[in-house]
C-alpha cells in the first residue's frame, strides 16, 4: 500500500489499481469493523454508545486536523491509535504497528481456520466455556490479525463473543459463551481479507 504510485508499472498495468483501491478500501473496512467490534464487546458488558462511533471520532480528527493538508499514511494511524480499545492492544501496547506491518506494508491474504474447539458446559447462569486454536494459513509467519469469532447457538443465532489478536501460524483461545452456545465461527459477516476455505 505505501508504495503508492510507485506501482505503476507497464509490467503489471493493474497493480495501483488493485492495491491503492482494492486492497486499501478493504483494510479501511477491516479497520472500521475491528473498532466497532471492540465496542460492542465493551457496550455489552457497559451498555454504552453506538457501536461506529470509534471509527466516527477517527475520521472527525482527521478531519479538523488534515483539512486541506496531506495526510501521510503514519498520521492516520497515529489517529487510529488514539482510538485504539484496550482489546486491540497488541504485546500490551497501544499500537498499530502490528496492522501497519501486516497489512499495510504487507500483502497477506490469510485462509483462517479454527481447529481444536472444545465446547465445555459450566452451568445455566455460567454458560459455557470454548477453547480452541485459530490457525492462519498462507500468511507470513509474523502476521497478526483480529479476528472476530461467534459463537452459534442451537437455534442457528449468532453472537459475538469477542476478538482474537491471531498472532502467527497458531494462536490459542478462549471465551466464555452463553448457554446453549453448540460451535464457533470466525468472521461469518467477512470483515477480514482473507482467502476463501
Amino acid at each position: 500500500m505505501t508504495l503508492g504510485q510507485r506501482l505503476i508499472s507497464s509490467h503489471f498495468p493493474g497493480a495501483y489499481e488493485a492495491i491503492s483501491y482494492e486492497r486499501g478500501t478493504w483494510l479501511f473496512h477491516m479497520l472500521r469493523c475491528m473498532l466497532r467490534d471492540s465496542e460492542a464487546a465493551a457496550r455489552s458488558r457497559k451498555g454504552v454508545s453506538h457501536p461506529e462511533e470509534p471509527f466516527f471520532r477517527v475520521l472527525r480528527k482527521v478531519r479538523e486536523r488534515y483539512a486541506g493538508k496531506n495526510l501521510t499514511t503514519q498520521a492516520l494511524v497515529h489517529v487510529i491509535e488514539e482510538e485504539l480499545p484496550r482489546s486491540l492492544w497488541f504485546e500490551n501496547r497501544r499500537s498499530m504497528d502490528w496492522f501497519l506491518d501486516g497489512w499495510i506494508n504487507g500483502t497477506a491474504m490469510p485462509r483462517l481456520e479454527a481447529r481444536d474447539v472444545r465446547v465445555t458446559p459450566r452451568d445455566k447462569e455460567r454458560g459455557v466455556s470454548i477453547a480452541g486454536v485459530i490457525a492462519q494459513k498462507d500468511a507470513p509467519d509474523d502476521l497478526v490479525t483480529a479476528i472476530p469469532v461467534y459463537g452459534v447457538t442451537a437455534t442457528n443465532s449468532t453472537v459475538f463473543l469477542g476478538q482474537v489478536l491471531a498472532d502467527g501460524p497458531e494462536t490459542s483461545f478462549h471465551f466464555n459463551a452463553p448457554a446453549g452456545t453448540r460451535r464457533i465461527v470466525l468472521d461469518p459477516r467477512q470483515t477480514v481479507l482473507t482467502t476463501l476455505k
